[in-house]
């Protein structure tokens, strides 16, 4: 690592590759890949005024996903440049960690926390927020990576080495998420989450990676030690 390099999980990273957020063959393609399964998760809006808090938003890639569904789609997120990005394609900014979003109690319809909680050190800080933000009846989604030592080979070691793979030193290997302790810690904030191991189909992998597709499908698979979704709703009805 030279000299004034980010270290492993540094937001800096983000500033220093902002130019690749929109690049679908660049360094962050596979979050491309991921945010079209998010959006696959998140349905239409059931009222007027719906709103989608996508945490950890970065350059707003979920927007054109969810584009189209009825939400006010607002983004959270420490990257100004980040930020900067996501209002350009239709969201609504603010600038926040996920540990401490600055939005109202309940102000959520659905809220989306995808490839973040890996990059938190307080997950159950995180999870309360994402909780705290949601209406009851609200639907949360997430995506995230698992703390198994497969996870650390195909994600981290693998991966920083492969066309569309993460890029090097995104992750810290120590803050993947252990899934007994997420779905703990939503369900003492009433949302009963249930998870789908996930990974890119390896027929549209190979056929991007030999220029003759230009994206990747999520697929599913039956383990969730790697790459995983997760889906809940809030508990409890709204009154009024």
């Amino acid at each position: 690592m030279r000299r004034n390099d980010p270290g492993r999980n540094d937001p800096a990273q983000y500033e220093l590759l902002a130019q690749e957020w929109w690049r679908p063959r660049g360094v962050f393609a596979m979050l491309h890949w991921l945010a079209a399964a998010r959006g696959l998760m998140v349905p239409a809006a059931v009222r007027d005024g719906a709103v989608l808090v996508d945490i950890g938003c970065g350059g707003g890639l979920l927007a054109p996903h969810v584009a189209g569904k009825g939400y006010r789609h607002v983004g959270v997120d420490l990257s100004p440049s980040g930020l900067r990005l996501a209002r350009e394609h239709g969201v609504h900014p603010v600038r926040g960690d996920a540990r401490a979003v600055p939005l109202s109690d309940g102000c959520a319809d659905v809220v989306a926390a995808g490839e973040i909680l890996e990059h938190v050190d307080d997950l159950p800080a995180a999870v309360a927020e994402a909780c705290r933000l949601l209406r009851p009846g609200g639907l949360l989604v997430i995506d995230t990576l698992a703390a198994t030592a497969l996870c650390r080979f195909v994600a981290i070691t693998l991966a920083e080495h492969l066309p569309g793979g993460a890029p090097r030193g995104i992750h810290d290997p120590a803050l993947l998420v252990d899934r007994t302790a997420l779905r703990a810690e939503c369900a003492s904030h009433g949302v009963r989450l249930a998870l789908r191991g996930i990974r890119p189909s390896l027929a549209d992998l190979l056929a991007w990676i030999a220029g003759r597709a230009h994206s990747v499908r999520m697929v599913g698979v039956p383990t969730t030690a790697v790459l995983f979704q997760g889906l809940g709703r809030k508990q409890g009805r709204e009154e009024g």
